[in-house]
C-alpha cells in the first residue's frame, strides 16, 4: 500500500531522527561488548567505531530499514481501520526512541542484531584491500603510461602526460577493485 506523499515524507522524516537514536543505543552496547572482550585493542576499536559512526551509508542504512518496517506496521494498523493519518501518528508514537512499547523494543533488538553480526576485522580488510589496489593500480597504472609515454628521455618532453594518464586510470582500476573485493566480502556475510 503506497501512502500520500505527506504522510511519506512525515514518514522519511521521522526515520531519520529516530533511526539515529537507535543506532547511537546500539552502537554503545555494541561497543561495551567490544571492551570487555579486549582491552587491550580498545584504541583500535574505537578508531574503527568512530570511522563507522561518521558513514552516511550506514545512516541511510538504518533509515531505509526504520522506513519500511514503519511502512509495514502502518499498514497493518490501516488494514484494522485505522485513517492513514492515525496509523501514522500511532506508529511514531510507538517506534519512537525509549518509548517502552513493543515496536520500540522490536527496533532496538534489530539494531542489537546489526552490531552483534558486524566484525570491525571485516572492516579493516576492506580497507587493506581499497589501499592495495589503490596502489597496486597507481604503480601498473603509472608504469605503463612511463613506458608508453617514451620512458626516461621523453617523461620531461609530454611522457609525464602519459605517466599521469595511466597512474590515473591505474587509480581507477584500483578503486573498482576495491569496491569488487567490498562487495564479495558482504555477500560472504549474509
Amino acid at each position: 500500500m503506497s501512502f500520500s506523499r505527506e504522510i511519506q515524507e512525515r514518514i522519511n522524516r521521522f526515520a531519520k531522527e529516530q533511526s539515529q537514536n537507535y543506532l547511537q543505543d546500539a552502537e554503545m552496547t555494541y561497543m561495551e561488548k567490544l571492551r570487555k572482550k579486549s582491552g587491550q585493542t580498545k584504541r583500535k576499536i574505537d578508531k574503527q567505531l568512530s570511522k563507522f559512526k561518521g558513514r552516511s551509508n550506514q545512516g541511510r542504512e538504518a533509515q531505509d530499514d526504520m522506513i519500511l518496517y514503519m511502512s509495514d506496521y502502518m499498514n497493518d494498523l490501516m488494514s484494522q481501520g485505522l485513517t492513514e493519518q492515525e496509523a501514522f501518528n500511532k506508529a511514531s508514537e510507538e517506534m519512537k526512541f525509549a518509548s517502552n512499547s513493543e515496536q520500540s523494543e522490536d527496533l532496538n533488538e534489530r539494531f542489537q542484531q546489526y552490531y552483534e553480526t558486524r566484525d570491525p576485522a571485516d572492516y579493516e580488510a576492506i580497507g587493506l584491500f581499497y589501499g592495495g589496489f589503490l596502489f597496486l593500480g597507481l604503480g601498473i597504472g603509472g608504469l605503463i603510461g612511463f613506458l608508453t609515454g617514451g620512458g626516461y628521455e621523453a617523461f620531461f618532453d609530454r611522457g609525464w602526460i602519459d605517466t599521469a594518464i595511466g597512474a590515473g586510470i591505474g587509480i581507477i582500476i584500483g578503486i573498482g577493485l576495491g569496491q569488487i573485493t567490498n562487495a564479495i566480502i558482504a555477500l560472504k556475510k549474509r
